[in-house]
Order: structure tokens, then C-alpha cells, then sequence
């Protein structure tokens, strides 16, 4: 890790990624397809080498938040459908038609606006169906009729029918149940009035993860394939893994006596002569504050406690167990560092937040690199790309 050129920094590692999309893809077979979730930048994990390489493993189908997401894929060359998942306002519509975005619909007077709008050009929908959630969509008790309407507008063509839950976790089995129900009780009435409801998909990553009757014709996962979140043992996805790790480097280290202050706000008072080291990142870089004298970070495989308040781009950390440390000591902030892992999972129910948002904060805010490995594993060896300074 000697090659990264910055005091703090993301690895992606590609090939755990290229893993993820392979157990995806053989846990709902080979007659369903999956649609990648991509915004806020593959949830800090880099849309465009994550397109690209689930384009190299038949992926096809992605999804972003905005326009200029969906517009910066296709200037990187990502060719495939682009699900636009928030409708776009009246003056986006150009830009959608321009680079051939696949807008969600969640309400009629949306859809006419797009038929004014189209210039002729027949704009591929997905239809949502709100069957719970209470966001977006058409409510889901008339939505056929509504979807009957649709239908008929020139210059649209219904591309896809789709439901979000709301659930994401365990013990919600009952709430999955009834929104699947809901989804198919919309599907059954379109099926009724011979409307084609084009691509079904409504699985997210944990209804993927735990509940095979959300399938449909397509998974639109995110964070599961990222490998940031907890898969329970009995999953078919159980041997998913996170691809995305932190690393910092200490800058330096020094003796507190016992009864001295650590850092701001006089939050943490040594009890014994310890020593502590200075890690370069803080909240401005995206490692919150709720980190606080609340986590640790893994030094030659050994976990040291966070002490003090968490700076703008300092982080204080009890190096006491330790050797003397070099300047420069690389720090795993998150990740993997020899027999002991911090994960995205653990970290975030410490700050009382999702992993989604702790990949989010760090991957946009921080120098990223990819990893990738040689095609030759036996022979050790990986380049890294910095793909953002």
C-alpha cells in the first residue's frame, strides 16, 4: 500500500466487486436481470469503473437519481439502459431525451408533459407504483386504470412497472408480503386489460437478500452489491463482500500522561501515560463526529480506540498496545487489515446511521483508487489506479 500517494484514501477493490455481481446473478438465475442501482456515485464507490465493469459481466441495466448522473455515464460510454429513478422536472426533459434516459413516471400529468415534450421521440418509461411506501408513484388501488391512460399518450412507451418497499431489514417479512401482494394484485389488473407492463422488476438489495418472491423479471439493487451490509448466514447471497475499504496513515505519535486532555472539548482524560496517534481525517472527509471517543481503527491488525472529539481532519487514536510507530504507518480505517476486519455495518450503528451513508460520505469526499488484480492470482500481484486526486 506504499504506492498511494495521499495521507488518506478509498480503495475500491474491483474483483470483490466482480464477485458480488456473479452471486447476484446466480442467485436469481438466468432469466431475471439486474438493474444497478448507480447514484450518488455507486454509493461512493465510483459509477463509472462500477458500470463498466458490470457491463463486462452482462449487466445492462442501471439506475441513477438525476439527470447529470445519467448523463455522465453516458459521456464515460456507458451504452445500456438508464433508469432515471426521480422524475424530472419540465426542463430536464431535453437532457433526457438527449441522452437516452429511461425516466420513472409517477403521475399522469407527468407523462403528458413528457408527450408535449418528446419532439417526436418515443421516451421509455417505468412506471412506479407506490404499494406502501408513501414517496412516489401512482397509488397502487388505480393504478391500472391510471397506467390504461399512460398507455394511450403518444411519444411514450411503458418500458418497465416497478414498486419500492419500505422495509429494509429482517424482520419485515410481514410488510414485504403485503407490498409483493399489492404488486401483484396491479400486475394481475394490467394483465386484465391486455396492458404490457414492460420490465417488472421490485426486489432492493435486502428483499433481494432474503425474500426470492420479489424477484419478478429484475432485481434493482445497490448497497448489497457494494457488499456494505449485513447478509444473514442463511442467504443464498451470504458470501457477498465489501469492496470498499479507508486507509490513513499516521502523521504522528506522542506520550499523553495520565491525567492529561486528548483533544477538543476536554471529552477524554487519560487514566494511565498512554500513547496516541495523529490519523489525518476528520468530518470534513466524511468520518463523522459521532465517531467521537465511539470507534476504532486497526493498526498491524489491532484495533485502537478513537479518543477525543473527532477534528475537521484529525483523529486522535490509543496506540498504547503498540510499538513505537513510524511516520507514515498506514491506518485501516475501514476495511480488512491482516485477521481483523472493520466493516461500513459496524461503524455506522456506532454513529446510528446506515452504511449507505457512511460509504456515500467518505467515498465522494476522498482520493479514490481501484484495485485490481492480475489475471494471474498465483503470481501475487495487483495494480492500482487512482481514479480521482
Amino acid at each position: 500500500m506504499s504506492d498511494r500517494q495521499h495521507k488518506t484514501w478509498v480503495e475500491i477493490d474491483l474483483e470483490v466487486l466482480r464477485s458480488n455481481f456473479r452471486l447476484l446473478k446466480q442467485a436469481i438465475g438466468p432469466n431475471r436481470q439486474i438493474i444497478l442501482v448507480v447514484k450518488s456515485d455507486a454509493y461512493g464507490h465510483g459509477a463509472v469503473a462500477v458500470t463498466a465493469l458490470a457491463a463486462e459481466e452482462g449487466i445492462k441495466r442501471f439506475a441513477v437519481a438525476s439527470v447529470d448522473e445519467g448523463s455522465a455515464l453516458r459521456r464515460a460510454d456507458i451504452d445500456g439502459e438508464i433508469l432515471l429513478l426521480h422524475p424530472p422536472l419540465d426542463f430536464e426533459i431535453p437532457e433526457v431525451v438527449r441522452w437516452r434516459l429511461s425516466p420513472a413516471i409517477s403521475s399522469e400529468e407527468t407523462a403528458r408533459l413528457y408527450s408535449r415534450m418528446a419532439g417526436g421521440n418515443a421516451i421509455p418509461v417505468h412506471v412506479e407504483i407506490d404499494t406502501g411506501l408513501s414517496r412516489l408513484g401512482l397509488d397502487w388501488q388505480t393504478a391500472a386504470e391510471s397506467m390504461a391512460r399512460i398507455a394511450a399518450i403518444p411519444n411514450l412507451k411503458i418500458a418497465g412497472t416497478y414498486t419500492h418497499y419500505r422495509a429494509v431489514y429482517r424482520d419485515a417479512a410481514g410488510s414485504v408480503h403485503q407490498q409483493t401482494e399489492r404488486f401483484g394484485h396491479v400486475l394481475e389488473e394490467l394483465k386484465n386489460l391486455g396492458i404490457d407492463p414492460g420490465l417488472r422488476h421490485a426486489a432492493s438489495s435486502y428483499p433481494t437478500a432474503l425474500h426470492a418472491e420479489t424477484y419478478f423479471d429484475a432485481i434493482r439493487v445497490g448497497i448489497i452489491a457494494y457488499g456494505a451490509v449485513n447478509i444473514p448466514a442463511d442467504s443464498p447471497l451470504s458470501g457477498i463482500r465489501p469492496a470498499l475499504s479507508v486507509r490513513s496513515r499516521v502523521m504522528l505519535t506522542r506520550r499523553v500522561a495520565s491525567g492529561e486532555w486528548v483533544h477538543y472539548n476536554d471529552s477524554f482524560q487519560a487514566t494511565r501515560d498512554m500513547a496516541v496517534a495523529v490519523v489525518p481525517i476528520g468530518y470534513g472527509m466524511g468520518y463523522s463526529r459521532h465517531f467521537s471517543n465511539n470507534a476504532e481503527m486497526l493498526i498491524r491488525g489491532k484495533r485502537c480506540p478513537v479518543v477525543g472529539v473527532i477534528g475537521m481532519d484529525m483523529t486522535m487514536v490509543d496506540v498504547s498496545g503498540l510499538p513505537e510507530l513510524p511516520i507514515g504507518e498506514i491506518v485501516t480505517v475501514i476495511g480488512r487489515d491482516q485477521t481483523d476486519e472493520l466493516r461500513a455495518t459496524e461503524l455506522a450503528k456506532r454513529a446510528g446511521t446506515i452504511s449507505y451513508e457512511l460509504t456515500c460520505r467518505l467515498g465522494n469526499a476522498l482520493p479514490r483508487y481501484n484495485l485490481c488484480r492480475a489475471e494471474n492470482a498465483s503470481a501475487g500481484t495487483s495494480s492500482l489506479q487512482n481514479v480521482r486526486s
